[in-house]
């Protein structure tokens, strides 16, 4: 039997292949001086190197724009920032002048402090720093001691191959031929570093946060890498590459039996409309969302403005993206999440905070506090928007009816604001995120100040259970199928019906086969998933029949435990719907 690895899921897609580890060559940089005369000819060197790496990064940065579009593109911008960063370079010419330092050296010192400051602040946004600067270094120090540019895939005769490294730059990752790299595995990273927002961007599944793969594999060993459960299996045996393979086979034939259901409804044997909606995370998803046929766009995220940025969106830039979406999905409504900010998504912009947990502190609406004109823009943007095409606006993490009552009056400022300016704008719904139990406890009043309601499953397990959902140590310990989330979810059903708002659900359970049918049961009536997961739900929901699901859920809450759940509801469906999703994959589950 294959060893199983977890990790961090950083980019769909399940694939099988050869491992090619990347070995990056040392960067030594002896400690050597120079004599006095020789200062400023050391000074030229850094600079001329420092300049040919700008040059070079802005080449990447135009690639990317290029091949995956200008707001990708700007993940460069802060290492262009970093380059031309006073401190970084008055510290190295210093170094060169009072310490009679070469270039390199001088450069690697400072880099080094800069690392050290960094990471002494651990903070999650910090790591995307370090991977940036990690680049710069490489950059400016290969110019400088002249290292021939790094090729990846040298390496590698013939064949696609699964990408092992420590890291992957983002750099790295514009570099890389899809036609030759089938999935990428780090030891470091996380689902937000830049490096997963760009394999996710080129379609390259990623499993991130991996410990120390890459010196456990060698090259040539076969990997199966799930990036959707973010899991490797080492040299699987023979039953797991079969198991791989059907999964595969019946994949494909799963794609060719779903191409008729886009032109369904979404409704239930006995006749039950529940609304399918998508989440998106670039404007570029939205042709393939409307392709489906969906109802709408139930969760817009919009931190692609943000993270990995070194200043703040302006609401022009803003305004641009949330109209290209809008026109393409009019007349169905699009759902605009605010930023979601905090936690492990923190862009360079934001001013430094230093907090021993910050999935518990700054996070969400509180960040709004922060930054005021951040909000405010957004809001602006969104009003805009709206002009052309239903839209609702979405807000997250809320735990009070002050924090909606805040929301209100900066909605009613920016309407203001925008009349006075003579500009354009539409109407707004108001949403409430549900992804606390602080929320659910309250959904009740809340739902007298807010239009509609969307539960996050993912934050809701996280704080629900106390577990940090990045951290792949305890993957085992989230889970998506516990009796208190099921019964949370049927408070929140409650109250919504009790307010009388609209409630859906755009968390991870409305993604999954399993978890769409106990959260149907439990009477939600509107899902939105991820458009790779949509065709596979509308025909679900199609097999499905109310009279029978919704006394078996009630039955289910009796269960102690989301193992006993998950296999029951399995078992059920299975045996009675035709459903290749619903396989245990158990070639891919960490034994028990």
């Amino acid at each position: 039997m294959g060893e199983f690895v977890q990790g961090i899921p950083a980019s769909p897609g399940l694939v099988i292949g050869p491992a090619y580890v990347v070995r990056w060559p040392g960067l030594a940089v002896p400690h050597a001086t120079v004599t006095p005369d020789r200062v400023e000819i050391e000074i030229q060197r850094f600079q001329v190197a420092r300049e040919e790496a700008i040059k070079h990064t802005g080449e990447l940065r135009v690639r990317a724009e290029g091949r995956l579009g200008a707001v990708q593109a700007k993940i460069f911008d802060p290492q262009l920032l970093m380059l031309e960063d006073p401190d970084l370079i008055e510290g190295t010419i210093t170094y060169i002048s009072d310490s009679f330092l070469t270039a390199e050296r001088a450069f690697t010192l400072r880099v080094l402090e800069f690392r050290s400051q960094w990471l002494d602040a651990t903070h999650a946004r910090v790591m995307d720093r370090v991977a940036d600067l990690n680049d710069v270094q490489a950059r400016v120090l290969s110019r400088l001691i002249d290292l021939p540019e790094m090729n990846l895939l040298q390496g590698v005769a013939t064949g696609p191959v699964v990408l092992v490294a420590r890291e992957l730059t983002p750099s790295h990752m514009v570099e890389l031929d899809v036609d030759r790299v089938l999935g990428v595995a780090t030891d470091a990273g996380t689902r937000t570093a830049h490096a997963s927002i760009l394999a996710r961007s080129l379609g390259i599944p990623a499993v991130v946060g991996l410990g120390n793969l890459s010196l456990r594999v060698e090259n040539g060993v076969e990997l199966i890498l799930d990036g959707k459960r973010g899991r490797v299996v080492i040299a699987p045996d023979e039953a797991e590459k079969h198991k791989f393979q059907d999964r595969e086979v019946k994949a494909k034939e799963n794609a060719r039996d779903l191409a008729h259901i886009a032109g369904q409804e979404a409704r239930t044997k006995d006749g039950t409309r529940i609304g399918m909606y998508a989440n998106l995370e670039l404007p570029a998803d939205a042709e393939a969302a409307v392709a489906l046929n969906v109802d709408g766009v139930g969760l817009f995220r919009t931190e692609f403005l943000v993270v990995g940025k070194a200043a703040a969106p302006d609401e022009e830039e803003q305004y641009e993206a949330f109209r290209s979406v809008i026109e393409i999905l009019s007349p169905r409504p699009v759902a605009i999440r605010t930023f979601d900010l905090g936690g492990d998504k923190f862009p360079l912009f934001l001013p430094p905070i230093v907090e021993e947990n910050p999935f518990l502190g700054w996070r969400g609406m509180r960040i709004y506090d922060l930054i005021p004109e951040l909000f405010q823009s957004q809001v602006r943007a969104i009003y805009r928007a709206a002009a052309h095409g239903p839209v609702r606006m979405l807000v997250p993490m809320v735990n009070s009816v002050d924090e909606i009552r805040a929301v209100r009056a900066v909605m009613e400022k920016a309407k203001a604001d925008l009349s006075s300016r003579g500009v354009d704008h539409g109407e707004l719904m108001l949403g409430a995120m549900l992804e606390t139990p602080a929320s659910i406890g309250i959904a009740e009043v809340l739902g007298r100040h807010v239009d509609y309601f969307s539960i996050g499953t993912n934050d809701l397990i996280q704080y629900m259970l106390a577990v940090d959902r990045g951290n792949a140590q305890l993957a085992g310990y989230f889970d998506l199928y516990h009796p208190a989330l099921l019964r949370y979810i049927r408070e929140a059903v409650k109250a919504a019906e009790s307010a009388a708002v609209p409630i859906c659900v755009c968390g991870e359970a409305a993604s999954d086969p399993l978890g769409a049918t106990l959260l149907i049961g439990l009477g939600i009536r509107s899902l939105s998933c991820t458009p790779a997961a949509i065709l596979e739900q509308k025909r679900l929901i199609r097999s499905l029949d109310l009279g029978t699901l919704a006394p078996f859920v009630e039955e289910l809450m009796k269960a102690e435990t989301g193992a006993e759940i998950r296999e029951r509801l399995l078992v059920a469906l299975s045996a009675g719907i035709d459903l290749p999703s619903l396989d245990s994959s158990p070639s891919l589950s960490r034994p028990d």
